[in-house]
């Protein structure tokens, strides 16, 4: 996995499915959708799900904070 630390974005773009977020703990998480048809967040440092929100802008009200960053993020195969 490639990361790139550099790359800002404005809070109402980040938060979309298969974007990566880092939060101010320097925790990364990956938005996804869920098996009901919401969506969650998936700690990539321990692969946990978090959450099942209807909408992303739910999702971004209960988890989103000022300080997240978008992660540019390029899985490759091994």
């Amino acid at each position: 996995m490639k990361i790139n630390f550099k790359n800002k974005a404005k809070s109402e773009d980040m938060y979309k499915v298969g974007n990566v977020i880092k939060d101010e703990n320097n925790v990364l998480y990956l938005i996804t959708t869920n098996i009901d048809g919401g969506y969650s967040i998936v700690d990539l440092n321990n692969n946990q799900v978090y959450g099942t929100y209807k909408t992303l802008e739910d999702l971004y009200i209960n988890i989103g904070d000022e300080n997240d960053e978008l992660i540019n993020v390029e899985i490759n195969e091994i």
